[in-house]
């Protein structure tokens, strides 16, 4: 409900109490008439309800004054009061609610004995008043204890917002490193073989036709792969993304050596079966590192190895090309993805420049190896599973 339907509820309420007290008074045995004062506390007591959720603790003022005036107006009036009191434990902070509800527990009883000495009346007496107060202090634990809950169920659902954040920021991440990787790999293989294309178009033409084809390839598989990430981020279906993995290198290798470079690839260990997510991230650190090789180290050669060893596979793919050992390296969107689908999987990545020339890339990636969390990402929370 809204705000203004609760607040309409609290004035319906309170004219329910107001008619309930009148006729309380008036038709109750031994009374005639209904005195002057008794109008003005119902009255207070019938706007202090209706406005208790906008000012609690003023309206909880009157509600107390109105239960030492007239010995809580009845049962009307010690229900009205407690309502009040719940009203400040549910509204206001525990410290202060204990404090508020205390004080007019004690003006209570202090202004007992005076105001019935100015009415005259005295429906309930001491007794009456202690039971309104143990009334007023069950009110209140009862408002303390809604606090509480709805504090507890806000603190989930933000706590739920939070994680669907994260999830979304992992999922945004994840598609830009998927992005990155086919992007910039093909480009920088059309890149290439175009500048080759071009600059012997006119006196190896049939050069230029093998650059050409391999332009023409590689635009076709990156396509593939650009479909195959789209259909996953339009039909949410559980497809795959595409290539699968380790067993893909020997495609990689040959689209790297269109481009003009040549990868000598060493397998060292027994080859494993790795959990599906790792091995993607492993084929996509490799592609990173040879498309970096690529672009940037001018140099026809390189080596990768793949080496297995129980519950952790190792990469690492080298060049002799340019050195960079007096320039700081500055990290791209590729180097920064390496590292973070590496630690996705609780493993480490390092790049950096050999001397006099060439570059480094190696990363380790554990895994589980218990077949229970052979699927699983290390680190990954095993909760239920």
């Amino acid at each position: 409900m809204t705000a203004h339907q609760l607040i309409g509820l609290d004035v319906l309420l309170a004219m329910v109490l107001m008619v309930s007290n009148a006729l309380w008074w008036m038709l109750g045995a031994q009374r005639t008439g209904w005195p002057s004062w008794e109008i003005v506390l119902t009255g207070s007591l019938g706007v202090a309800v209706a406005v208790r959720r906008l000012v609690p603790l003023p309206a909880l003022a009157v509600a107390s004054v109105a239960m030492a005036t007239d010995g809580a107006l009845g049962l009307i009036g010690v229900l009205a009061t407690a309502l009040m009191v719940y009203e400040v434990a549910v509204a206001r902070p525990p410290l202060i609610a204990a404090y508020a509800c205390a004080f007019a527990g004690v003006a209570q009883i202090i202004l007992l004995a005076p105001m019935r000495g100015i009415t005259g009346h005295d429906s309930w007496g001491w007794a009456g008043m202690l039971q309104s107060l143990f009334l007023e202090a069950a009110a209140w634990a009862i408002g303390w204890s809604t606090r509480r809950g709805r504090a507890y169920s806000r603190g989930l659902v933000e706590q739920a917002e939070e994680r669907a954040q994260l999830l979304l920021v992992e999922e945004r991440m994840r598609i830009a490193r998927e992005l990155h990787d086919v992007v910039a790999h093909s480009l920088s293989i059309v890149a290439v073989q175009a500048g080759v294309g071009h600059h012997v178009i006119g006196s190896r033409p049939d050069e230029a036709a093998k650059s050409l084809a391999a332009i023409e390839t590689t635009s076709r598989d990156a396509l593939g792969e650009l479909r195959s990430l789209l259909g996953v981020l339009r039909d949410d279906d559980g497809a795959e993304w595409l290539p699968g993995g380790l067993d893909d290198l020997g495609t990689l290798i040959e689209q790297t050596r269109r481009a003009g470079v040549q990868v000598e690839l060493t397998t060292k260990g027994r080859p494993r079966t790795l959990p599906r997510g790792l091995d993607r991230a492993a084929y996509r650190i490799v592609q990173e590192a040879l498309t970096n090789v690529v672009k940037h180290a001018h140099i026809s050669q390189a080596r990768a190895t793949i080496a297995y060893a129980p519950g952790e596979v190792a990469l690492t793919v080298v060049d002799a090309g340019a050195g960079r050992t007096s320039t700081p390296i500055t990290e791209g969107h590729g180097l920064t993805g390496m590292k973070e689908r590496a630690a996705l999987y609780g493993g480490e990545a390092h790049a950096g420049p050999l001397s006099p020339h060439g570059f480094r890339v190696t990363v380790r990636l554990p895994y589980a190896t218990d077949e229970r969390t052979a699927q699983l990402p290390v680190g990954a929370d095993l909760e239920g599973a």
